[in-house]
């Protein structure tokens, strides 16, 4: 319902809902602020925030999403203390959303925050704005007794691409906790030229849990670096197709020529997507010795597989 089509008299009675005795009417008109965005309704939506009714607040917390600037993140940080959990996840909703700069120096100095609610709020809403200020309390977070703010703490380094960042995220990668040793392993792809990340990378492909192994190949693969073959190989006989999938793209991604006998063998592979990623694992390799391999599956009954299986053949010199 929107109150306001884009007049001063409709604008003047949806600010005037906003004191209406009724907190039902409170929030139609906040819902109206948030559909129309217009500059004048910040102050409003922001004094909403402490209004006596808990809907009230959640609706004017919500409807901040459509503003920016700092005096909109330092209400929605105070916000995350509302004491009502709706109106909290409210806040830490439209600050995760929040792109400006303005406002992050607020978010930094909430990252050591008692509650670890509030924590982990600040943290995802620091995720995508690359704050460089933010890689010291978030290494300092990755050591949080509460897991879930050592997940965003491993997520928000991982964006900042900081190399500094490294040594927190290898000691994160050996983590009691899957997955946050599974964001961290895929954190630290952005640094290619470390290679005690790209070790701990390959350690992680024998993990006990298979989606912290799939994550492992699939960084090696972005890696592109041919050290990390061997585990790749290793990985294309993991018990789970899941592994086996980012196994072999990665193989092709790093041009590994003596992974060709295992994707060879991948082709009799009753699951379709792996004959997928192996036949363009091996058009991408490149190698005369994937011929015989591909030759044997020209006829494979998946369209898809006979199709790559064909482009390889195509680009591989006889």
């Amino acid at each position: 319902m929107n109150l306001f089509d884009g007049d001063d008299s409709d604008f003047e009675a949806t600010i005037g809902q906003l004191t209406a005795p009724d907190a039902g009417a409170r929030r139609v008109a906040l819902l109206s602020l948030a559909d129309t965005g217009i500059p004048e309704g910040e102050p409003y939506a922001i004094s909403a925030l402490t209004d006596p009714d808990a809907g009230v607040r959640e609706a004017a917390a919500l409807a901040l999403e459509a503003y920016s600037g700092r005096p909109v993140v330092a209400a929605l940080v105070d916000a995350l203390e509302d004491l009502t959990p709706a109106v909290r996840t409210a806040a830490a909703e439209s600050l995760a959303v929040q792109k400006p700069p303005e406002g992050n120096d607020l978010l930094v100095a909430r990252v050591g925050h008692s509650s670890p609610e509030v924590r982990a709020a600040v943290l995802r809403a620091l995720v995508e704005r690359r704050v460089p200020e933010a890689l010291q309390p978030a290494l300092a977070a990755l050591h949080d007794p509460v897991v879930e703010v050592r997940r965003v703490a491993a997520t928000v380094l991982g964006w900042l691409h900081d190399p500094a960042a490294a040594p927190g995220l290898i000691e994160a990668g050996r983590d009691p906790d899957a997955e946050l040793r599974r964001i961290a392993v895929g954190a630290l792809v952005f640094d290619r030229a470390n290679s005690a990340a790209i070790n701990s990378i390959i350690i992680t492909t024998a993990d006990p849990i298979w989606q912290v192994r799939e994550t492992a190949a699939e960084a090696l693969g972005k890696i592109g670096q041919v050290a990390g073959s061997d585990a790749l190989i290793a990985a294309m006989a993991d018990d789970y197709w899941q592994v086996r999938v980012q196994a072999a793209r990665a193989l092709g991604r790093i041009g590994a020529r003596d992974a060709v006998p295992v994707l060879g063998a991948a082709l009799n592979h009753p699951l379709s997507n792996l004959r997928r990623e192996a036949a363009s694992a091996l058009g991408t390799i490149g190698d005369s010795a994937a011929r015989p391999f591909l030759l044997a599956h020209q006829d494979d009954p998946d369209p898809d597989v006979r199709k790559l299986v064909r482009w390889a053949l195509s680009v591989i010199t006889p």
